[in-house]
């Protein structure tokens, strides 16, 4: 074929009129299609800030845990819906829109299996009861009450205040410990004293410290033993029991009246040293 004749043919088509009109019809579609999704999407973030600022999902769940956690996952389906709707109004067929999605969970998945683990272990949470929020819990070695409980991890908040966020992933793989659950704490103090000083005399008096203080239950018993021989003292665990709001008070009112017990019966706590002998 003929190079002109080919360009000719090309600007005819090109100014055609019947094309001119159909580009712009089709222009004029795309617009009102385009502006139909943006004012569904603000119409649909409108209707749920308002039933959030209402507290309805609250309400209805009476669950203060289930509260953060259900409306973020209704979030993340509501904006899956949206786009699917946006992509059908633009005229995307629904083959096509399958075969996306289709492609879009595989890679999703490989990419975001921590993710999916962590969401797993939201669920197992919530189903579960593990905690709730509020709970004072152990967590990977955080101390701390819960915060929040998210999709895809735990909000714990400590006693320095500090927010740990802990993947739900890594929670439900290992162990934890959830005081709120039980009324009773049992308070456990190691208590060093020097080897030179009488056992049965440190028990006594670290065992009437306890019981003087109010917050300590009678039942059960208080007790003391020997914990450990350790290379330069000798270890005795005293133990008692108490509320479990009590328990923090109660552990650091003892703690500050330990050594001054000790000293009034000349019972010493020792601090780690070394004998060194020199031969000639």
């Amino acid at each position: 074929m003929d190079i002109n004749v080919f360009f000719k043919e090309v600007g005819k088509k090109l100014f055609d009129k019947e094309f001119f009109i159909g580009f712009t019809a089709a222009i004029v579609s795309f617009v009102v299609r385009l502006i139909v999704c943006v004012l569904i999407y603000i119409v649909v973030m409108k209707i749920l800030k308002k039933l959030s600022s209402k507290k309805i999902a609250q309400k209805d769940i009476g669950n203060k845990t289930l509260n953060v956690f259900i409306k973020s996952v209704i979030g993340i389906g509501i904006h899956i819906i949206i786009l699917t709707l946006c992509l059908l109004i633009l005229g995307v067929k629904e083959s096509s829109l399958l075969a996306f999605f289709g492609t879009l969970g595989i890679g999703v998945g490989l990419a975001l299996k921590d993710n999916l683990s962590n969401f797993a272990g939201g669920i197992i949470i919530l189903i579960f009861k593990t905690y709730t929020v509020g709970d004072e819990v152990s967590i990977s070695s955080h101390v701390g009450t819960v915060h929040s409980i998210d999709i895809f991890s735990t909000i714990v908040r400590t006693a320095d205040n500090d927010l740990v966020i802990v993947p739900n992933g890594n929670i439900v793989s290992n162990k934890i410990i959830n005081y709120t659950q039980t009324p009773l704490r049992r308070l456990k103090i190691i208590v060093s004293i020097d080897y030179n000083n009488d056992i049965e005399l440190a028990r006594k008096v670290l065992e009437e410290l306890m019981s003087s203080n109010p917050k300590i239950l009678k039942r059960p018993e208080i007790f003391s033993h020997v914990e450990d021989y350790g290379s330069n003292s000798i270890d005795i665990a005293l133990k008692g029991w108490c509320s479990n709001e009590d328990y923090w008070d109660v552990k650091y009112e003892i703690l500050n009246s330990v050594k001054p017990a000790l000293d009034k019966v000349n019972i010493s706590i020792p601090f780690p040293q070394m004998d060194i002998h020199i031969k000639k």
